[in-house]
């Protein structure tokens, strides 16, 4: 019995020293983040500028690689039952990992289960818009013609269940206010409108509404940030400007399957930090009105338990029904 006591104790210790080997290596070998989205919008951009900060940290090839479908489902479904060794990761986002699980009937993941949250990249505020011709010219305004004119305003998305969809039913509800929602496949279609006519009210993200804004086709009126962004610096947040406390924040991270090492999870953390807070990745993510957070890996898993519980009571109290 003490004979094969020894055995099997040696053979762990063996085990063992061969996972801490691997962790120590990490990694010897090509790394995939997995974009549940199509490539060229934000979320991409994002990916790819943490791609090129692992390859010159770790001097192993980072691939990108585009997986769209049911709203990022696809691709986060993907990485959740992939190898948990720190070599298949997901560009994670608002509504991969915040807004599916409470407007889904069926989910085949669980963000907090089935993730390890390595660190939160940036996060993109959102900025309510109107017609250049429209009558409200500030938050306030908006507020108070809705109340006059319960669900005569009408408001476009990028489809139902969307980040810009909810935003607008947060702030309905926080302002207490009726307005009409009008989906439209994408937020260039509603900005069309906006500018059109047909839409009074938007909310939309700087990558795509900025042009508008700067033409004058359309007209910026708050931003979705508690404290006034570089970007926009003389815009007033909705918060300050009339609905006290609201805030809405579009977000990307890096995430790993749940059973990822902590030693490879420390290295991707410290690596991914270092290189989005350089002043080459700051000044890449400014073109997207992005702000680098670059937060630890506890700190962001707590971001995604708030923004679950945030969303989920958003989408309840909205009545969107699940699909």
């Amino acid at each position: 019995m003490k004979i094969i006591a020894r055995i099997v104790l040696t053979a762990c210790c063996c085990l063992l020293g061969n996972a801490l080997a691997a962790d120590v290596a990490f990694p010897t070998k090509p790394v995939r983040i997995i974009v549940p989205f199509a490539p060229g919008g934000p979320t991409d951009i994002v990916a790819r500028t943490v791609g090129q900060q692992l390859t010159a940290a770790f001097g192993q090839p980072v691939v990108i690689d585009n997986r769209p479908g049911a709203g990022g489902v696809v691709g986060a479904d993907l990485v959740a039952k992939s190898a948990a060794d720190g070599y298949t990761l997901l560009l994670c986002s608002t509504g991969a990992m915040a807004i599916n699980p409470g407007l889904l009937a069926k989910m085949p993941y669980e963000p907090l289960r089935d993730f390890a949250p390595v660190t939160l990249v940036v996060t993109i505020p959102y900025l309510l818009l109107v017609n250049p011709n429209f009558s409200a010219q500030t938050v306030k305004d908006v507020v108070a013609l809705a109340r006059a004119k319960p669900g005569q305003l009408n408001y476009g998305s990028a489809g139902t269940g969307t980040t810009s969809h909810l935003a607008m039913e947060l702030f309905r509800s926080m302002a207490n206010i009726q307005v009409s929602h009008v989906p439209y496949k994408g937020s260039a279609l509603a900005a069309t409108d906006l500018v059109g006519g047909q839409l009074q009210l938007l909310f939309d993200a700087p990558p795509s509404s900025l042009p508008f804004v700067r033409s004058g086709r359309v007209r910026a009126i708050g931003i979705s940030t508690l404290r006034r962004s570089p970007l926009l610096p003389d815009m007033p947040t909705i918060s300050e400007a009339g609905v006290p406390g609201y805030e809405v924040l579009t977000w990307s991270g890096i995430c790993a399957p749940a059973a990822t090492p902590h030693s490879v999870l420390a290295k991707l953390n410290s690596a991914i930090v270092k290189g989005v807070t350089s002043q080459e990745s700051r000044d890449r993510f400014a073109g997207l009105g992005a702000d680098v957070v670059a937060n630890s890996s506890a700190q962001y898993r707590q971001f995604i338990v708030d923004e679950l519980a945030k969303w989920s009571l958003v989408i309840k109290d909205a009545g969107v029904a699940a699909h």
